[in-house]
Parts: C-alpha cells; sequence; structure tokens
C-alpha cells in the first residue's frame, strides 16, 4: 500500500495534514511533522496537537492524512485509523504573560493503520485508491 516511492515522499516532505472529526461528525485540521512509513500500512508522525484534535481521536478513530509538496501541491491522501496515540514530550509549566494561554502542553505521536492511499492534488485526479 505504502510503497517505497510514496515512503520517500512523505519522509522528504515531513510534515502533514491530519483530518479529524467528533462523533456528530465536525471537522478539524491539524499539522504534524517527523513524517515516516514505518511499514507498508503503517505512518506515523508528531505534533503539538491541541485538544480538539485528540478529543476527536477519542470519540472518533478515522482520519484522512494529506502529505503535499508545497512547491507542486501535488502529493498523496492516506485514509484510515489511529491506532496508537503516545505522549513524547511535556512543557514544564506555564509562564503567564510570556506565553498565549491554551497551547498545548503535550507533544504527541500518533500512529495511524493505513486502510488506503489515494492522489492527492488540485489538478485533475481519481479518488481510487493507489495499488
Amino acid at each position: 500500500m505504502i510503497t517505497e516511492g510514496i515512503k520517500s515522499f512523505a519522509e522528504r516532505v515531513g510534515h502533514a495534514f491530519v483530518a479529524t472529526s467528533d462523533a456528530k461528525g465536525t471537522p478539524h485540521i491539524a499539522a504534524g511533522r517527523g513524517v515516516c512509513a514505518v511499514d507498508p500500512d503503517r505512518l506515523v508522525f508528531e505534533a503539538w496537537f491541541c485538544r480538539t484534535t485528540l478529543q476527536n481521536l477519542q470519540e472518533n478513530g478515522k482520519v484522512a492524512v494529506a502529505i503535499v509538496d508545497p512547491a507542486t501541491g501535488n502529493g498523496y491522501q492516506f485514509s484510515g485509523r489511529v491506532e496508537k496515540t503516545e505522549d513524547t514530550a511535556v512543557i514544564d509549566g506555564f509562564l503567564p504573560g510570556q506565553e498565549p494561554p491554551g497551547l498545548p502542553q503535550v507533544q504527541w505521536r500518533l500512529e495511524v493503520r493505513v486502510e488506503s492511499v489515494t492522489a492527492f492534488s488540485a489538478d485533475a485526479h481519481s479518488d481510487r485508491p493507489l495499488g
């Protein structure tokens, strides 16, 4: 499913956009970094995800992840389910007056089991899964 070419592309771009939704279907988009394909059906990345992303994942583990080359606007969409979340860093406190309130205090790693991969583009394309 995630070929060597797609893996190389994802790791070169290095960042991803992840779409989640709550139990009612209200969408939310976040961004992550350090993208890597750990096997042909698993994608991993990290971010200081806001509470909305994490709450959505508790209610609905299905996600769409887009990895796009900013120069061309072309890339891939990965549809699947988050199977594992892991905190990888924690901010030690909050400095009133120096930091805006409400910032994420925990960095999370998401592990997504990919169910399908499609081309992602503003140009003409099909939504049929690749391979």
